[in-house]
């Protein structure tokens, strides 16, 4: 194989698909056959020009395959063999930061995108132009060099299912920053894969109750196969609180995750979240999109602890686990499936939310 496929967006809007020379392999890295990429809600923000100027870049971070190529001294290091089925986080941290020294590499000071700094995400950041390019799981190979996290993933464990492991790992590390434990009353407000994927995370980590909260029925009813105990669909209920207070025996929720992505999500995630318990906010809802609390009543007064979760760092070790022990419906999410060359169909289908599409994917090898 001396080319590869790739789906490049060249430009704000504009995605063509194009034949590249493969790129060679050092002894230190490898080349990943992609079997399965999800489409995300930020592949569409990185389409739109809303994330920086990468341009060209080809997209796709939730990405799984099997190696196809490895150079000598990462065979030796990383423990792999040609066929061996991984995942790679979607983060190529610089390991020299502040932030990497302390195992905050989620947010390495070189990707620092918002204030102009370069990007080290791939997919969204890595830029096509930085050799040798195929940095993004739209593609049939995908390049790893040295410092890349590469975890190495059961072959019994279904393309499909093994498709979500990202933002299983994301919906992982949720759940660790809200410091859920055995006993805890959880709500998560979004019902979408992040969403359903942290209730079956917070399931188990020995949450009680979970709660699912959101405004689409179809959605929220997917909740019974992740652990969800009781659903709340704020866009017909005439007061959210008094419904969880219900549900909840009179209080509010120990833990809140919020995954919605939107401002309003947001404050209500602080109000939902009970005296001295924790909000997780995971969902961006855009640059410059400002989201307003009352600091005394919601926040100051009920000392309300409010943490933010970006990222899958430290999510992908037990979100492989969870794969692995196939004790939820995961390979049921995936409602759509493109070949390659259908990617801007795909992404047209994410955009409009039609036929009740839950997680797309794309099959770049089959």
């Amino acid at each position: 194989m001396t080319t590869a496929q790739q789906i490049v967006f060249t430009a704000p809007g504009t995605i063509e698909v194009q034949t590249n020379p493969v790129p060679v392999v050092g002894d230190d890295d490898l080349l990943v056959r992609v079997r399965r990429v999800g489409i995300c809600a930020t592949d569409l923000h990185v389409l739109d020009g809303h994330i920086g100027d990468p341009f060209p870049v080809v997209p796709g971070h939730e990405f799984v395959g099997e190696v196809a190529r490895i150079g000598e001294r990462a065979r030796t290091a990383r423990g792999l063999e040609v066929g061996d089925h991984v995942a790679v986080e979607m983060l190529l941290p610089c390991g020299t930061c502040d932030w990497c020294r302390r195992g905050e590499y989620n947010i390495c000071a070189e990707d620092d995108v918002v204030n102009g700094g370069p990007g080290r995400q791939y997919g969204i950041s890595l830029t096509q132009a930085q050799a040798p390019g195929f940095w993004g799981g739209y593609a049939e190979l995908l390049f790893v060099p040295r410092g890349a996290i590469v975890h190495c993933l059961d072959p019994a464990i279904p393309w499909d299912a093994a498709a979500l492991v990202e933002p299983l790992a994301v919906a992982c590390r949720c759940v660790a920053r809200g410091g859920v434990s055995l006993g805890d009353d959880v709500v998560i407000i979004g019902p979408g894969p992040v969403g359903l994927l942290a209730a079956a995370a917070a399931r188990e980590a020995g949450a009680r109750r979970v709660i699912l909260v959101g405004t689409r029925d179809e959605r929220l009813a997917r909740g019974a196969g992740f652990g969800v105990d009781a659903v709340i669909n704020t866009r017909s209920s005439d007061d959210p609180i008094a419904e969880l207070r219900g549900l909840l025996d009179g209080r509010l929720a120990d833990v809140v995750i919020e995954i919605a992505g939107v401002a309003e999500a947001q404050q209500q995630a602080v109000r939902m979240t009970r005296r001295g318990g924790r909000t997780v906010l995971a969902g961006a809802i855009g640059s410059r999109v400002p989201v307003a609390f009352l600091q005394d009543e919601d926040i100051l007064l009920r000392e309300v602890e409010i943490v933010a979760s970006f990222l899958s760092a430290g999510g992908f070790t037990p979100a492989i686990g969870l794969l692995a022990r196939a004790e939820y419906p995961f390979a049921e999410l995936v409602s759509h499936r493109f070949p390659l060359e259908r990617a801007a169909e795909a992404l047209d289908l994410v955009r409009g939310k039609r036929d009740g599409v839950m997680k797309a994917v794309l099959l770049p090898n089959g």
